[in-house]
């Protein structure tokens, strides 16, 4: 049975009225169009939340405060909107006595980690975290927005603009052919409270949720064909950590090893979610630093949560973003970009964990040294797959030890000198 047609409601403020009529005519014009019930139920929330609010939406940042408006409201409605749109990052966190004071950070493009990598030290990097002190109790109140940013600035920077997508027939439109399910792995499904909150994502965001054995990672995107049946997963991976685990991956070296793992299961969009405040603990300093490095050296988008109630909440926008990311660009992008891996060519090119190649032990070797991240002990095993095949490349400069300690930098911008040279000592010895 389709939607009923939404009735117009009373508005408490009268300086909302006009956002409230927006929000009808729109969910009327697209009930027309037959869209899904969960959308439309979306829009029935949002719709009757405005109404309700006490206080004025003058800004699209000041709709998106509002229960019930995401990411894929906003989208709806930006166009017609008479304010501009918002700045939808995080707040900063301000010293006392500062006057607003502001820090520059690098856009998440991958273009743009890679030509400010080289110069970026670790030591730069613990001095913005700790000027922008990362206060988890201010930042994580804006759930929604990050996953509008990310959605929204996204993919020009991937190299194509658009994302992968599932097979298309003639002029089907997404929705039509398939059916979004967001699968989480049944070891990361929250203890005891597992059920619980597989329920509370799909009642409240109307979306299917189900449970599998993920080779890698906490939590992927599927589209489902509804006729066939055959499952092809779109191009995001979330890897969820609370604090605690992130403090003993840091120290068991888990950290890494689960980083390259993802850089290698064929996927683009890299969501690191971290679950927790991290300043009441001892290693609260290495957190942060963990968190920055993986946002802007090896560019993962870096979500942060309070704690589970969060983090449900964040995996309903998700959805619903990614949801709106394939309705828009299916009919333009099905034709021209890369097609989705199916489940089980994911699960084939990811498994099995136990059967490591040569490259993958000498990339885990790498990562042991001194400025190389993931990013690029991936680069130097592309360009050389094992040690051997290395070391001869640095036997054939006959003894020029300046050369050799700048060949990899030379040879892959995603080797800094520094990385460069600490690679050759490893290989090389200290001499």
């Amino acid at each position: 049975m389709a939607p009923a047609m939404p009735k117009q409601r009373a508005v408490h403020l009268p300086d909302n009225e006009e956002v409230a009529r927006l929000l009808l005519e729109k969910h009327r014009s697209m009930l027309e169009k037959d869209i899904p019930d969960n959308l439309s139920l979306t829009l029935s929330n949002a719709y009757r939340n405005v109404c309700a609010a006490k206080e004025p939406i003058r800004t699209l940042k000041d709709l998106l405060k509002i229960k019930g408006v995401g990411p894929w409201v906003i989208r709806l409605i930006k166009e017609s909107f008479p304010a501009s749109s918002p700045d939808l990052s995080p707040p900063k966190c301000k010293e006392k006595g500062e006057k607003g004071k502001k820090i520059k950070r690098p856009e998440h493009s991958p273009e743009l980690v890679c030509s400010n990598s080289a110069s970026m030290a670790s030591q730069e990097l613990i001095q913005l975290t700790s000027q922008e002190q990362l206060s988890y109790s201010s930042e994580v109140q804006t759930t929604g927005s990050a996953e509008f940013t990310m959605l929204d600035k996204d993919t020009g920077g991937m190299g194509n603009s658009i994302l992968a997508m599932p097979p298309r027939l003639s002029n089907e439109k997404f929705l039509e052919a398939y059916e979004v399910v967001l699968i989480l792995d049944d070891r990361e499904i929250f203890g005891s409270r597992g059920k619980r909150v597989v329920g509370n994502i799909h009642s409240k965001f109307h979306v299917p949720v189900e449970i599998k054995r993920l080779p890698v990672g906490d939590g992927i995107w599927i589209a489902r064909h509804r006729r066939s049946h055959t499952e092809y997963v779109l191009d995001f991976i979330v890897e969820r950590k609370s604090v605690t685990d992130l403090v003993s991956s840091i120290r068991d070296s888990r950290y890494k090893d689960q980083k390259l793992r993802l850089k290698k299961c064929g996927l683009r969009k890299l969501i690191y979610l971290v679950e927790g405040d991290p300043n009441p603990l001892g290693a609260s300093e290495s957190i942060k630093t963990a968190c920055f490095t993986t946002e802007i050296l090896e560019g993962f988008d870096v979500q942060r949560t309070t704690g589970y109630s969060d983090t449900e909440n964040t995996y309903g926008h998700l959805t619903l973003s990614i949801i709106d990311y394939y309705s828009t660009n299916f009919s333009i992008g099905a034709n021209t970009c890369r097609v989705c891996l199916t489940y089980d060519e994911f699960v084939k090119k990811c498994c099995d964990p136990k059967k490591l190649t040569v490259s993958d032990i000498f990339a885990l070797q790498l990562m042991q040294v001194p400025q190389v991240t993931e990013e690029t002990a991936v680069a130097v095993i592309e360009l050389y797959p094992t040690l051997v095949s290395l070391a001869r490349a640095y036997s054939m400069l006959d003894g020029d030890t300046p050369a050799q300690e700048k060949m990899l930098n030379m040879k892959s911008k995603m080797v800094n000198t520094g990385a460069s040279r600490n690679i050759f000592k490893l290989v090389w010895g200290e001499g």
